[in-house]
């Protein structure tokens, strides 16, 4: 394999293999990193899509990310965006999900990668940078074969904690405190329907009437039939701790994958802290099924069937980039002329200490845009950063961190690395055309 190409995408996951995509779509000779055997990252996890429509019923995200959820629902992984949900707040807010088979994802991105030839070096770890006269030029990897040095004219960054933009030095922020940490578990044999009595009744199930509290119905896998895609509320596990808050999400009958355990006190960059984070979670998963089995009604008979390839990580590094995105600006759905993608979940951040969720709705229900500079760190040149670890506040990343909004920043992020070619860096760049060129291959900005 050669050693130098147009783009490199460091990190396969939800918005590197889009970023990939879109970058060698463009003509651009792509490689894309990958640590492990296959491509998704935290969206093969269990987690449904969020966020590709806003409060207000607006869709914000087309493009890719919209193409892959038509692939998805052609190769029998998905029926779609599910709408009609609504948040129970003060105003008509809308809540729409769009819930899909995570092993036929692994599939689908495998192969639109593939298909827009892009070259893939799985089961390989980023281990260093190259940087000359502040500008990235290269990276060390290292795999079963060994150690290679890789070129590039640009690399994105997509590995969700900035790890390539601190290897080159760029700067970051990270709090001392950042969200916690959840593993994800999908469940079977479980009567959903039974669920939502006990939500209703405010049996083992709390929180009827709450903004947190939802119940949403619509087409599975395997029944035409309307049946429960999505409930949230908080489950009475024991009878001396509190409720813990969960969302459930389903796309088949009797099975629903739960967003219900959490570890707090993780830092991600932190190779101890992940290792206690792994541990705990895992502990916390099989004492939460058990519970399942013998609190719940409608749970007793349930078996765990997996849980996800590692801890989901909602807040590590965030670059310091040409601009940082306030909490206010997406609160009150700002507008830029460089925007080049398009958020409108509202900001939610769980509790660093373990405590309540807190959540933030957008005004109107509307979207804001993101705008190009948050994704050009400061002072490093050769970089674009995508994803969760763009430049953005604590409370902006509540939201921006969805996987809908991190499509669309992956699809803005490839095409704007083939825009590099043959001796642009990425702030030559004019974020206008980057929008204009976007919305002419069907992505929302």
């Amino acid at each position: 394999m050669a050693n130098y190409y147009d783009v490199v995408v460091v990190g396969g996951g939800t918005s590197g293999f889009v970023a990939a995509t879109a970058a060698a779509r463009k003509g651009a000779r792509t490689l894309l990193v990958e640590r492990y055997g296959f491509v998704g990252g935290s969206s093969v996890s269990g987690y449904p899509f969020l966020g590709f429509y806003a409060g207000n019923g607006e869709k914000v995200v087309g493009g890719i990310g919209e193409e892959v959820v038509g692939r998805l629902i052609e190769a029998g992984g998905s029926r779609g965006h599910i709408r009609g949900g609504r948040w129970q707040t003060a105003e008509e807010y809308e809540f729409s999900l769009t819930p899909y088979e995570p092993e036929v994802l692994k599939f689908v991105a495998q192969e639109m990668l593939l298909e827009a030839g892009v070259s893939l070096m799985l089961h390989t770890y980023l281990i260093g940078a190259i940087v000359r006269e502040d500008r990235l030029i290269g990276i060390e990897v290292a795999n079963k074969s060994g150690r290679s040095i890789i070129y590039a004219n640009c690399f994105i960054d997509a590995t969700g904690d900035a790890d390539l933009a601190y290897l080159a030095g760029a700067p970051f922020q990270i709090g001392d405190e950042v969200q916690n940490v959840t593993l994800m578990f999908t469940v079977g044999g479980i009567d959903l329907e039974r669920l939502v009595q006990e939500i209703e009744a405010d049996g083992r199930i709390k929180g009827r009437g709450e903004w947190h509290t939802r119940v949403v119905r619509g087409p599975i896998l395997d029944s035409d039939e309307p049946a429960i895609v999505h409930l949230a509320g908080h489950m009475d596990l024991w009878d001396d701790r509190p409720p813990l808050t969960f969302t459930a999400v389903s796309w088949k009958k009797n099975q629903a994958s739960f967003n219900i355990t959490r570890t707090v006190g993780i830092d991600p960059t932190n190779a101890r802290d992940l290792v206690r984070a792994e541990i705990s979670e895992r502990r916390n998963v099989m004492e939460t099924y058990r519970r399942f089995r013998e609190r719940i009604p409608g749970m007793e008979g349930c078996e765990l069937i997996t849980t996800a390839p590692q801890v989901g990580v909602r807040e590590s590094r965030r670059i310091e980039g040409e601009y940082c995105l306030q909490g206010e600006d997406v609160v009150n759905c700002r507008e830029f002329d460089d925007g080049l993608a398009r958020g409108s979940y509202p900001i939610d951040i769980h509790d660093p200490k373990g405590g309540k969720t807190q959540f933030t709705f957008l005004k109107d229900g509307g979207s804001y845009s993101i705008p190009y500079r948050c994704c050009v760190p400061k002072f490093i040149d050769g970089l674009i950063v995508t994803g969760r670890c763009i430049s953005a506040t604590h409370e902006a990343l509540g939201s921006t961190r969805l996987q809908s909004t991190c499509m669309a920043l992956g699809e803005a992020a490839g095409v704007a690395a083939s825009l590099c070619r043959p001796s642009k860096t990425p702030r030559d760049i004019d974020g206008a055309e980057l929008k204009g060129l976007l919305r002419n291959d069907g992505a929302i900005v």
